[in-house]
């Protein structure tokens, strides 16, 4: 399986961030999750079963989803932090599709 990540220019901490995905399979009868984690403790659990945190496209029919990180949800990450998407199929086979670091930025002009 082959995936394409389209993820901003800059990620600020304690910002909302869409993560634009596809995959080249049907997902259809899949349920994919998504891990947004720091070495230190902090992690976000993100799964498709709640289209408000993974949403499929046209019922993920051309393999494309979108993951959405909700505002505040990353103000105590780590500025180096790791990103793991698995797809698990309608047999209960699961596979990870992606695995990389996400560098957050401290936006320090907007800071209370």
């Amino acid at each position: 399986m082959e995936i394409d990540i389209s993820l901003p220019n800059k990620i600020f901490r304690g910002n909302n961030i869409d993560i634009g995905c596809h995959l080249d399979i049907d997902l259809t009868d899949y349920i994919i999750r998504a891990e947004l984690f720091d070495r230190f403790g902090s992690s976000i659990l993100l799964s498709s079963e709640d289209d408000e945190q993974i949403e499929l496209i046209d019922d993920g029919e051309d393999g494309n989803f979108v993951i959405y990180v909700a505002k505040d949800s990353t103000n105590l990450f780590h500025l180096i932090s790791y990103l793991e998407i698995e797809v698990e199929d309608e047999d209960g086979k699961v596979q990870t599709v992606y695995f990389a670091p996400i560098k957050f930025e401290d936006n320090i002009y907007l800071r209370a």
